[in-house]
């Protein structure tokens, strides 16, 4: 957007300021930083007021955007039996409509980076009461439809960032952790397991970190050996890191062992971001490979590298991104790649374990040669 349409929309704010409640205040701030972003490609710069120090406070539930609906998947004691319900309501307010409120707040490289990051603003107790949502910050009623089909309605008390993020270890926009083997190791920065049904190579890359060359080794001295039929790297956990490390994994990739059409897929989604976004489209630019699972949530060419500002006013802090990674041609305005195979994960899905897109990868001819 242009600077003098912010400015514009900063000195409304400015004027209204004195009428409005701290909550009111705080979603416009937030608003405000985040406007910039709107048109996609800056999903570092913005006001995330939910970290320790913000001084708010956040409902002890863990949600995913399924084509479902909203189902919660991790909940905090005493509301653990809420897992795998559906959140249709807050305090009467239809969800579709809650979300509409809060997605303006969040600062986004593309829609499906919006998928994964806009559901944190739902759960900031003192966004819904500048909403207008909550009457107050605190408490509010939570319309569910369980696992059964009941419909019931909860209330869940906040509890303060510092509590949240020690219980959800500061990563609420992933799944929650199970026996599948996508969701198993997403502690580890970087792992892999031969599937010899398949005769695949499951890479997974949870963070763009240092200290992976002897990983990076292993993986392709096994996809060398005569009974590997494809490499899979799945980036569907990887929110980013140190692009400065992404060599050793990409000289990897590149090898004439693995580039081959065909025999490379790159799995990426909604929380594939920042330096894995990167590595994602060298990928795209530089090798043969086929990309499936849903759109990526970063950008090919996109804003990052973001720095802390403490706000003169408040609690909050405003991040701004300072950098501009060109890792596509300079012409490309796209906000996503968009994966060869679409496949979207249901809920029915993740409870039973099932993973869609690498069946529908292993569901691929494999390729000659």
């Amino acid at each position: 957007m242009s600077r003098a349409d912010w400015i514009a929309a900063a000195e409304a704010v400015t004027s209204r300021i004195p009428a409005m409640t701290d909550d009111q205040a705080l979603v416009e701030l937030v608003r405000l930083a985040a406007m910039p972003s709107w048109q996609g490609r800056d999903g570092h710069s913005g006001i995330f007021p939910f970290i320790p120090g913000s001084g708010t406070h956040e409902y002890p539930v863990r949600w995913w955007r399924f084509p479902e609906g909203l189902v919660i998947t991790a909940a905090r004691a005493p509301y653990a039996d809420l897992v795998g319900s559906r959140l249709v309501a807050i305090d009467g307010h239809p969800i579709d409509r809650v979300l509409a409120l809060v997605e303006p707040l969040a600062p986004r490289d593309s829609p499906s980076n919006l998928l994964a990051y806009g559901p944190l603003y739902l759960r900031v107790s003192e966004l819904l009461a500048g909403l207008g949502v909550i009457a107050r910050a605190g408490p509010a009623t939570f319309r569910l439809v369980g696992r059964d089909g009941r419909t019931d309605d909860v209330a869940i008390e906040p509890i303060s960032a510092e509590d949240d993020v020690a219980w959800n270890s500061g990563l609420p926009m992933r799944l929650p952790p199970t026996d599948a083997l996508w969701l198993r190791h997403q502690d580890e920065p970087l792992w892999w397991q031969y599937l010899p049904e398949s005769r695949t190579v499951f890479v997974q890359q949870n963070e763009v970190s240092g200290g992976i060359a002897d990983t990076a080794r292993e993986i392709l001295a096994r996809a060398k050996q005569d009974d590997v039929a494809r490499v899979v790297l799945d980036l569907r956990h990887n929110g980013g890191g140190d692009n400065t490390t992404l060599g050793p994994l990409e000289a990897t990739l590149r090898d004439p062992a693995i580039d081959r059409p065909g025999r490379l897929y790159v799995i990426i989604g909604r929380i594939t971001f920042s330096a894995a976004a990167n590595l994602a489209t060298d990928l795209e630019q530089e090798t043969h490979a086929t990309f499936a699972g849903e759109a990526m949530g970063g950008s090919p060419n996109q804003y990052g590298d973001a720095r802390g500002i403490d706000l003169p006013d408040g609690r909050q802090m405003v991040w701004m991104a300072t950098r501009y990674w060109e890792r596509s041609t300079p012409d490309d305005q796209r906000v996503t790649i968009v994966p060869d195979i679409a496949a979207p994960l249901t809920a029915a899905d993740y409870v039973s374990g099932r993973d869609p897109v690498l069946q529908a990868i292993l569901d691929t001819p494999v390729a000659p040669g």
